[in-house]
């Protein structure tokens, strides 16, 4: 009978170890907001957070930005200007305390980059952070506030060479859907963040990231090193120079 109860013991614990609860995903998340940022580089996580939100009790999304003025994102009408605005939550003076700070790039990277109240408020508020993520150009932003000094990260492979110039104490990874490095999360460009964000979220909770993406109908490649786009546009570590034809 103690056999047989050791047994059962032993079959009962390996039985619970290999059903973990999931881990607790982290509840205040904050959207970094600059004129001109890439809409599908934030709205595409945020699309994927807001369901992972509704089934996780007290999580919050919000949107911090320079003034409480709405942003514009980057397209726009020759005629009317900007065609799309978010409304901020927060001012990065207000400092609201967060757990994740996600950064979206575009175009409005290169302005951010040299705003010296935005480096300002990723540098001081990083160190307060659970996580914090870039999309896109954002790692330039990033990189500006020193938070990837001898980290690993990725960027957007058509704007490669001028993101590496503007990180130079970064160590870039050319060929990845997106890079983890401690806290820190960046991925490749626009949809990757998408990816990055379902990957995030799916460590700490597969059924609730699966949910999310199944409502959306949006298949999510899992494979970090998984980045045709690195071959297109023919990215070294180094960063290799492109004749663009158009901004990022």
């Amino acid at each position: 009978m103690k056999i047989v109860s050791l047994i059962t013991l032993v079959c009962s614990a390996t039985a619970v170890l290999g059903t973990r609860p999931p881990k607790t995903i982290p509840l205040k998340w904050g959207i970094l907001a600059f004129p001109r940022f890439v809409g599908l580089d934030a709205y595409g996580p945020l699309e994927i957070l807001n369901i992972v939100a509704f089934n996780t009790p007290n999580m919050t999304l919000s949107i911090i930005a320079e003034t409480m003025d709405n942003v514009p994102a980057h397209i726009t009408n020759p005629t009317s200007g900007a065609l799309t605005w978010v409304k901020p939550t927060y001012t990065i003076d207000q400092d609201p305390p967060l757990d994740v700070l996600l950064i979206p790039g575009g175009p409005g990277s290169r302005i951010a980059y040299n705003n010296t109240k935005i480096i300002d408020y990723v540098k001081r508020t990083y160190p307060k952070l659970k996580y914090i993520m870039s999309t896109c150009t954002g790692a330039q932003i990033l990189a500006k506030a020193g938070v990837l000094d001898k980290k690993r990260a990725t960027t957007n492979k058509f704007a490669w060479a001028e993101m590496v110039a503007s990180g130079p104490k970064v160590k870039w990874v050319p060929c990845a859907r997106w890079v983890v490095d401690g806290n820190i999360w960046t991925s490749s460009g626009v949809t990757a963040g998408m990816d990055m964000t379902y990957a995030f979220v799916s460590q700490l909770n597969s059924t609730i990231a699966d949910k999310a993406v199944n409502i959306i109908e949006y298949e999510p490649h899992t494979d970090p090193s998984w980045d045709p786009f690195c071959k297109i546009w023919n990215v070294t570590s180094g960063g290799t120079p492109h004749t663009m034809t158009m901004s990022m």
